[in-house]
């Protein structure tokens, strides 16, 4: 019997990044998928330009239990962005670190209140440190994100010890999401820098055999699978 993953209690994950406009690739590279609990769909903002929000639903359907991201890189009416990705099944939206802090303080908000993740996307953004002071609240995931068109320069990894410092200071867990340039062979690097979440994208949806590319992804995680079923109560 299976559950639906409502939180990301049991870090670290693999996020597969579903960029391609195509909405019969994206479902077929879903269906391809391997069914592990420590695996995270994200719908991607190129995806979400040409579909959508409404897109989120069509991955619903094909994969109920999923975890859904939905990147929108919100930049401005953070609360209502949030509240439409929420509307559509999404389990957590994605906010650009340059939007202005009130937007992302509203965005976090809304988000809190509808029940979803905040994901802070720092792509562009070299120093997160001092816009996340700022914040009313931190999000539930800071995104360290190297831009596709920026492969050639470094991992922006080092100020993963002062987020989880800062985190601490205020009493709010933070997961560490990497995204840009994770392979099979640092997949080891990008957890030994305090990755929770490795982002991949083209890797895996254009592989030949997506299934065990994804399985090879997952096996680095070195994380068991739940063998029993999880009752989520609030009280």
């Amino acid at each position: 019997m299976g559950f639906k993953i409502s939180r990301l209690w049991d870090p670290p994950y693999l996020q597969v990044a579903l960029d391609n406009p195509d909405i019969d690739q994206i479902l077929g590279v879903i269906k391809s998928l391997p069914d592990s609990d420590h695996l995270i769909l994200e719908a991607g903002t190129p995806l979400i330009k040409r579909y959508g929000v409404d897109v989120i639903t069509r991955i619903r359907e094909v994969a109920p239990n999923a975890f859904i991201v939905a990147d929108l890189k919100t930049l401005d009416t953070g609360n209502l962005e949030a509240r439409m990705v929420a509307d559509a099944t999404a389990d957590a939206v994605v906010i650009s670190a340059l939007a202005p802090v009130s937007t992302i303080d509203k965005a976090i908000q809304e988000a809190h209140k509808t029940g979803i993740y905040a994901v802070i996307d720092t792509l562009n953004l070299s120093d997160p440190l001092p816009m996340l002071r700022k914040l009313k609240t931190l999000p539930d995931v800071v995104e360290l994100h190297r831009a596709i068109d920026a492969e050639e320069t470094e991992y922006q990894w080092g100020s993963i010890p002062e987020i989880r410092a800062l985190s601490e200071k205020l009493s709010r867990k933070v997961l560490i999401a990497v995204a840009g340039g994770i392979r099979a062979d640092n997949i080891g690097d990008a957890l030994d820098a305090g990755a929770d979440i490795l982002v991949v994208g083209r890797a895996i949806t254009n592989a030949k055999d997506v299934y065990q590319t994804a399985e090879m992804f997952i096996e680095g995680l070195s994380k068991e699978e739940i063998d029993q079923f999880r009752v989520m109560t609030d009280f």
